[in-house]
């Protein structure tokens, strides 16, 4: 069978490239709120205001105009520059039988989607840089986080029943009103295990709607008001459950997710409102394909994008240590 016939058979008989497993990322995008940032510059100081308390009771017709107070601060985002390129070799057309172009593009922009999540997960978890003047560290709430043991009896478990009610009972405290922002919930696949395997989350029972009956079967949504979003791209915990992995240096960059660096198999899931973080970008993932005449003529597809974020409201984020291979 000569080559060009040869190729057509194999066309013929499979036109598409079965990819290799892909963690996608780039879910957490539509869950924060997204600021356009000025593309001269990599740092952007954004202003938070805040002012509880009651209106003034009126005792007199005519008498002195109210005045109330309401406190400024500012967060610091700071953008990072990100870039990838992948040659397209026009040979690779003759001998795959196929044209792998559209499939080595998708691939890096996914790249980018998992490094855009990462970023998100390190601003809600890690250090803010707020004060009057966006340069102060403020450390997560350690108040904030819920304890590995919530519904173990005294044991370290994964996402149970009684970790999503106090995690509610917190942002409650916190006087969060998740009715106008409902929150999300980020968990890894572990975590859903954890809720197909009780009661609470699937017997009806306990709910009069499952909230596992849709069309996508990991998506938990509307269950008490909450979202739940899974993903592998969740960073990991200490022994304790009581500090995060968020570090740079915490990140698998072969794969694009976390690594358990302390082998501590916690999960550092995490529940947040949109409103809770900041995303930054500019310019937003931008593509160039050029013909390379230095390099055999070969295609050449380029991907940049600049991003930071920061958590804005230390209230609106609470941590939820779920052990993954409980005793």
């Amino acid at each position: 069978m000569s080559e060009e016939l040869s190729n057509a058979y194999v066309t013929g008989f499979n036109r598409n490239i079965l990819r290799t497993t892909e963690v996608k990322g780039g879910k957490l995008r539509s869950k924060v709120k997204l600021a356009t940032g000025d593309l001269y510059r990599e740092e952007g100081v954004y202003q938070r205001m805040s002012g509880g308390g009651l209106p003034s009771k009126k005792t007199n017709r005519f008498g002195d105009s109210p005045v109330s107070e309401s406190d400024y601060s500012r967060r610091r985002v700071s953008r990072n520059d990100y870039e990838d390129g992948q040659f397209m070799d026009w040979s690779d057309i003759v001998r795959m039988s196929t044209d792998p172009r559209a499939e080595k593009l998708d691939i890096m922009l996914q790249r980018f989607r998992r490094q855009e999540d990462i970023i998100i997960e390190q601003a809600l978890l890690g250090s803010a840089q707020g004060g009057d003047n966006g340069e102060t560290a403020t450390a997560f709430t350690a108040g904030n986080i819920i304890d590995v043991q919530t519904g173990g009896n005294g044991s370290n478990v994964g996402f149970t029943y009684e970790k999503l009610v106090a995690t509610l009972k917190k942002f409650g405290d916190n006087n969060v009103d998740i009715e106008m922002y409902r929150p999300c919930i980020v968990i890894s696949y572990a975590q859903w295990q954890d809720m197909m395997q009780q009661d609470e989350f699937i017997n009806f029972d306990y709910t009069g709607a499952r909230p596992v009956d849709n069309v996508t079967p990991t998506m938990v949504r509307d269950y008490m008001g909450c979202d739940f979003l899974v993903t592998n791209i969740v960073p990991y915990m200490d022994t304790a459950g009581t500090g995060f992995n968020v570090l740079d240096s915490d990140i698998n960059t072969t794969t694009g997710s976390w690594t358990d660096t302390d082998d501590t198999d916690i999960r550092a899931c995490f529940a947040f409102v949109q409103d809770a973080a900041l995303l930054e970008i500019n310019p937003d993932i931008t593509t160039k394909m050029t013909e390379r005449g230095d390099k055999g003529f070969n295609w050449y597809a380029y991907v940049k994008q600049s991003l930071g974020a920061v958590r804005m409201e230390e209230e609106k984020v609470i941590a939820i240590p779920c052990d993954q291979s409980p005793a």
